[in-house]
């Protein structure tokens, strides 16, 4: 049976080839409440094909879209304090489908390494940052052998380079603003409305960086999932970058942002396959985290996931929490997902901040609760860091008739996709407050300054430290001071010492 290791963890996963289904149908297994439901194997191909054709780059990977096969397997959830039991979480669903390419994301290799798998048969088709490549060989088994080979091999890290096809959840309907009054932001304006040297990158399907209310704030942008080059303007109704981007840090009075002072980097890592999914790989993903830090980004949000861990984009993401901002740490925050289910893959990632969804009577967003958006619910688990307001949310959209309304603006936006940003701008007010703080103090306070939600007395793991309050958290930030010298710091003064 393939299989592969991240995380620490063997999984074993079994491969359903696309081309051998011939026009049948494909089989996903019920979640989170969704029955099991099979879909058009000729429609679900079309799709890929339209969005592989859209970009040079999963050409690269893809050169028969036929060859590709959906991953199916269980991942273990991560047990919640004090437990010894965790539940599992298939890898495909009808939300999320994991399908497994020709290629292969390795780190660390040396030379007898590459001599080794250019033995193979296989070709280096994409160098990218923090020593990774991606491999291509000539089919999807032999990408997992080679996943085999490599890891005896013991180099750094070897993971299959999945494609992720994720679906959208349905807007909300529009309603009065109300998420910047109920975490506090106009308190935590009185103390900074965020620095221009603070920069927030927004990981996503691409930003509209030509938006009147967004413009000004960009310092660096890039695709690297379609053709833009250094541009990460997204394609046709692509609108949730923009959405998230706005929600950080829009400059616009009536829809702004929770940080309007800060800096915005834009990668486009994501693109719609023409019937509301987003499709997106971990090679051009983790490479976009690592540029991301490496351009100053003192917070990265995520409003994606789901599907099969990935030692390259939870390697990437270490490497923004650990090396970022001259080693305080980029702080990272994740969404936690929406099929009120285990929180999946990266959001299961611990150390990080991930983000639930609250409504406007401060309750967990679920099917059930008040808001009534019964379609959704937000993600739970071990991992879940805190909630904040996720439903009827005004943000900024794609500039004129393309995106989620006509105009510059909706008021439409939802999803744990919208919390996410908010507590990135949070943080990044934060750090605009206090520049020497650390990712990791960051992310305390966060939660120490967390409002409880009704009935709430400590984490759990459906609230996590309970609901943002943005003006406790700037205000902590400030109080806090310098972190005391930390042990790569007191490195580089004992070497500028010795040099005096």
């Amino acid at each position: 049976m393939p299989a592969y290791k991240a995380l620490g963890q063997w999984h074993e996963v079994t491969l359903v080839p696309l081309g051998g289904l011939q026009g049948g149908k494909l089989a996903l297994p019920a979640f989170a409440g969704k029955a099991a439901t099979s879909t058009s194997a000729a429609a679900f191909l079309e799709a890929i094909g339209r969005a592989v054709g859209a970009s040079s780059v999963l050409r690269s990977r893809i050169p028969d879209v036929g060859k590709l096969s959906v991953v199916h397997g269980k991942v273990a959830a991560r047990p919640n304090n004090g437990s010894r039991r965790a539940g599992v979480s298939p890898i495909s669903t009808p939300s999320v489908q994991t399908l497994a390419t020709q290629t292969v994301i390795a780190e660390g290799m040396r030379q007898a390494d590459f001599a080794a798998a250019q033995s193979f048969g296989a070709t280096v088709i994409e160098e990218g940052l923090d020593g990774k490549v991606l491999l291509r060989v000539d089919s999807v088994d032999q990408a997992f052998a080679l996943v085999d080979l490599l890891t005896k091999r013991e180099v750094g890290s070897v993971t299959p380079n999945f494609l992720r096809r994720v679906a959208s959840i349905k807007l909300s309907a529009p309603a009065t603003a109300w998420s910047l009054k109920k975490v506090g932001a106009p308190a935590a304006w009185a103390i900074t409305r965020g620095s221009a040297d603070v920069k927030v990158a927004v990981l996503d399907e691409g930003v509209d960086t030509s938006h009147p209310a967004l413009k000004a704030a960009v310092v660096a942008e890039k695709d690297f999932i379609g053709s833009n080059g250094n541009s990460a303007m997204p394609a046709g109704n692509d609108a949730h970058g923009t959405a998230c981007a706005g929600i950080v840090l829009s400059r616009d009075a009536t829809y702004s942002g929770v940080a309007p002072g800060c800096s915005l980097i834009a990668a486009r890592i994501a693109m719609d396959d023409g019937t509301g999914h987003w499709v997106f790989d971990d090679f051009a993903t983790a490479d976009a985290i690592d540029w991301c830090w490496r351009q100053g980004a003192a917070v990265l949000s995520n409003s994606w996931g789901g599907g099969a861990p990935s030692d390259a984009i939870s390697r990437a993401f270490a490497r923004a929490r650990t090396q970022g901002r001259n080693g305080l740490g980029a702080v990272v925050a994740i969404a936690a997902g929406n099929d009120q289910a285990p929180i999946d893959f990266p959001g299961d990632l611990p150390g990080y901040i991930t983000v639930g969804a609250s409504n406007p009577a401060d309750e967990r967003k679920t099917r059930a609760s008040s808001d009534g958006e019964n379609r959704w619910g937000s993600n739970y688990g071990a991992t879940i860091h805190l909630l904040a307001p996720g439903v009827f949310i005004w943000t900024t959209d794609i500039s004129g008739p393309a995106g989620y309304d006509p105009g510059d603006f909706t008021k439409t936006f939802n999803g744990t996709s919208s919390a996410t940003p908010l507590v990135a701008g949070a943080a990044a007010l934060m750090i605009s407050a206090n520049p020497a703080i650390s990712a990791a103090s960051v992310r305390d306070l966060l939660g120490t300054t967390a409002k409880r939600i009704e009935g709430q007395t400590t984490w759990t793991p459906e609230l996590g430290w309970g609901r943002l309050d943005v003006a406790g958290a700037v205000a902590a930030a400030k109080a806090a001071g310098a972190p005391p010298v930390g042990k790569v710091l007191k490195k580089k003064l004992k070497k500028t010492a010795k040099k005096k």
